[in-house]
C-alpha cells in the first residue's frame, strides 16, 4: 500500500488485481466493501478496505461462490471448516463448455459478462479459462472440421469481452501503454485474449497489433509510439523471424518482452539475444517475479519522463 490513508478504486485495482468494475459490482451486488466517498461521490479506499478485498480474493481462490464470501469473512470457525475445493470452479468450467457446444450465444456472452465482472481476472484465467482450453483444444484437434461453429463462437465471444474491458479501461487512467503484438492464429488464441485481459484489468492501455507476418514492420511502431513491446506467441518462428526480433531489440532494448509458449520454445535464442522472456501458461507468467518486476520498471520508467 501506499503511504497514505485512502486510496482511490484504480490504485486499489493495481494493488490488488481486482478490476474496478469487479469492486464496484461487490459492493452493489453483494454487499462486500463499504469504502468512503468524497463530496464528488468519488470511492476512497482504506487499508483495512484493502485488506478485506485481499481476503475475498482468498475465498475465491479456495472455491468459495462470491455469493457466499460476505457471511465467512472475519469468521474464525469457516477459516477453519473451509477447505480448498475446486467443485465450485469445475462447475463454471461445464456451465461454459456445454452452453458453447449447444452453440447458445445469447446465454454464452451474459455467462462470460457475469464472471468477469464479479470475479478476479487472474482467477478466472487460472481456475476456470486456462483448464476450459485445453479441454476445448483437445476436442477441437480430434476432429479439425468437425468443430468450426465452435471455434467462431468462441472467438467472437472473447473478440467481444476485450472490447467490452477495453472500454472500461478507457475510462480510467492508464498506469503505462504498452504496444502487444499477436503471432498467433486466431482460430485458437485465447491465451492471447487471457494476457490482453490481464493488462486491461491492471491499468495498462493497450496498441494491440494482431496476426502481424512481417516482423520486419516492428520498427514503424517505435516510430509511431514509443512505448514498451510486449510480443504473445505459442508456436516456434522461423530464422528469419528471430532475426527480424533481433533487429527490434536493438531499438527498443529493455523494453521488449516476449511472453508465452514462445519463450520455452527459444528459450536459448531468446537468452543469447539478451530478449527478456518468460515462458508458461498466461496466469503463470503474470504472476512470476520476472514479469512484475518487468511491469513495475516499465511503469516507473514513465513516471519519471
Amino acid at each position: 500500500m501506499k503511504s497514505k490513508v485512502y486510496t482511490n478504486i484504480s490504485e486499489v485495482s493495481q494493488e490488488t488485481g481486482v478490476a474496478a468494475v469487479t469492486l464496484r459490482a461487490w459492493e452493489r451486488r453483494y454487499g462486500l466493501i463499504k469504502p468512503q466517498r468524497t463530496p464528488k461521490g468519488h470511492r476512497l479506499y482504506s487499508e483495512a478496505d484493502v485488506a478485506e478485498i485481499r481476503q475475498i480474493v482468498s475465498w475465491l481462490n479456495r472455491g468459495v461462490t462470491i455469493s457466499k464470501v460476505g457471511a465467512l469473512l472475519n469468521t474464525i470457525e469457516a477459516t477453519v471448516q473451509v477447505c480448498e475445493d475446486d467443485e465450485s470452479w469445475q462447475q463454471v468450467q461445464q456451465e461454459l463448455l456445454s452452453t458453447l457446444i449447444e452453440l447458445k450465444q445469447r446465454s454464452l456472452n451474459p455467462l462470460l459478462d457475469k464472471l468477469n465482472k464479479s470475479m478476479p481476472f487472474i482467477s478466472l484465467c487460472e481456475k476456470v479459462y486456462q483448464p476450459l482450453s485445453r479441454q476445448l483444444i483437445t476436442r477441437w484437434q480430434s476432429e479439425p472440421l468437425g468443430h468450426q461453429l465452435e471455434k467462431q463462437l468462441w472467438q467472437q465471444c472473447w473478440q467481444r469481452q476485450i472490447t467490452i474491458m477495453t472500454l472500461r479501461a478507457d475510462k480510467q487512467k492508464p498506469s503505462a501503454t504498452y504496444w502487444l503484438v499477436n503471432l498467433d492464429d486466431q482460430d485458437i488464441a485465447l491465451d492471447y485474449w487471457l494476457f490482453y485481459g490481464l493488462l486491461l484489468q491492471s491499468g495498462i492501455q493497450i496498441n494491440a497489433v494482431n496476426q502481424l507476418d512481417y516482423l520486419n514492420a516492428l520498427p514503424r511502431l517505435k516510430q509511431s509510439l514509443d512505448q514498451p513491446l510486449i510480443i504473445f506467441g505459442s508456436n516456434r518462428i522461423s530464422v528469419r523471424e528471430i532475426d527480424q526480433l533481433n533487429k527490434a531489440k536493438a531499438l527498443w532494448h529493455e523494453d521488449m518482452l516476449a511472453i508465452g509458449s514462445i519463450a520455452d520454445i527459444h528459450k536459448d535464442t531468446f537468452s543469447d539475444m539478451a530478449l527478456e522472456h518468460i515462458g508458461g501458461d498466461v496466469s503463470s507468467c503474470w504472476q512470476s517475479e520476472n514479469y512484475q518486476s518487468w511491469a513495475k520498471r516499465m511503469t516507473s520508467e514513465r513516471d519519471n519522463q
